[in-house]
């Protein structure tokens, strides 16, 4: 037996489980008789066979060691006939039946949050066939619970699916919803973010690239990068991303000297955050607070793309300049401080030693900062 995936429902006072099954995801119907509507499981049950509901009896092994391991409350006929679940149509039909009309919103936008951020997930582990079907029923979860108009709540859930889609590389389907996004940018300037602005900008960025439209793929780029700017700064690392995208960009169209800018523009960024989070040092290269101390503003799925992208960076600039070139070291030893912040020692230490062995002994600075990293990955362990 194995405790099922589950996710923690909040409602108002109430709390559910949400068990993951291969039925799909499933409310446990004593749960919800006793906190939604403090009722017996046992006539709560009847009640819905009365009126014919759709449910599920389950004598599966792993939901009945899962709702047994949550305690949670069931019929008293589940030891002989298994356990009561229930979809979420289901509980929402109840809620408006019971007249809890004050739940059935609250109901929907927490299934709507939920959606958002399995589909967010998955594309994020580049699961994007099982993100799109996702990311779609949270577009039509989303259309039915803020009609009759269309609402700015619904920008977020265009832009997963814009990005599903572009992930299967779908670019129409993609451009449809991206227009969909813009447009209520355009219907609500006033409360349309810099962020929001940014994210849109990125996507049709990423899109234009795929479909190889250079001169307007660095126009959406440069847009990220401004909005970026306005919200965290220019030389945010939040803001870096853009910078990048720019330089593949440039990179694709054969503009080799204005990627390698771009690209110095990242490393500069990421250089100076990660000295001050990972070595502790300040803008000067002097000590400042203890290593650790300041907070790094992403977390660690995007660190990890963080990495991939400053090894991109990399493996270019030793394409074009040669391995031992001082400013491929450079990128060698940022990318280890965020191995470092990452906790991957093995991977790190590749890493710095790349970098010292461009570097070369005369070049006390930099051999400084490696050294630097080397007592900080030896006090990982």
């Amino acid at each position: 037996m194995a405790t099922l995936t589950y996710t923690v429902f909040s409602l108002g006072e109430a709390q559910l489980h949400q068990l993951h099954t291969g039925n799909g995801k499933l409310f446990v119907m004593g749960e919800v008789a006793v906190e939604l509507f403090q009722e017996s499981p046992t006539a709560f049950l009847q009640e819905l066979r009365k009126n014919k509901l759709p449910k599920l009896q389950s004598a599966n092994r792993d939901v009945l060691h899962t709702v047994a391991e949550l305690h949670l409350p069931v019929e008293s006929s589940a030891n002989s006939q298994g356990v009561c679940l229930l979809p979420a149509s289901t509980v929402e039909t109840v809620l408006i039946d019971k007249r809890r009309m004050e739940l059935v919103q609250p109901f929907k936008l927490a299934l709507l949050k939920l959606a958002s951020q399995e589909a967010a997930r998955l594309m994020a582990a580049g699961e994007y066939e099982l993100a799109l079907p996702v990311a779609l029923d949270a577009v039509q979860q989303g259309q039915a619970l803020f009609k009759p108009a269309p609402a700015l709540q619904l920008f977020p859930l265009y832009l997963l699916a814009a990005q599903a889609n572009l992930g299967l590389r779908r670019a129409k389907q993609c451009e449809d919803f991206l227009a969909l996004a813009s447009w209520l940018a355009m219907k609500e300037p006033g409360l349309t973010t810099s962020i929001m602005k940014s994210q849109l900008s990125r996507l049709y960025g990423q899109l234009y690239a795929f479909q190889s439209k250079h001169a307007e793929a660095l126009h959406a780029f440069a847009e990220d990068v401004y909005y970026c700017s306005l919200e965290y700064g220019p030389e945010d690392v939040r803001t870096s991303l853009g910078y990048y995208n720019m330089g593949k960009v440039f990179q694709s169209a054969g503009d080799i000297e204005k990627s390698a800018s771009c690209n110095d523009q990242v490393v500069a960024i990421w250089a100076a955050t990660l000295n001050a989070v990972v070595l502790g040092l300040t803008e000067g290269g002097g000590a400042g607070r203890p290593a650790g101390a300041a907070a790094l503003p992403v977390g660690r799925l995007q660190l990890m793309e963080v990495v991939d992208m400053l090894a991109d960076i990399t493996r270019t600039r030793a394409a074009a300049l040669g391995s031992g070139h001082v400013t491929v070291g450079e990128a060698h030893l940022v990318t280890a401080l965020a191995l470092i912040q990452l906790e991957e020692r093995a991977r790190a230490s590749e890493e710095l030693e790349a970098a010292a062995a461009t570097f070369g002994s005369d070049d006390a600075e930099r051999m400084r900062l490696v050294d630097m990293g080397r007592i900080m990955l030896k006090a990982l362990g």
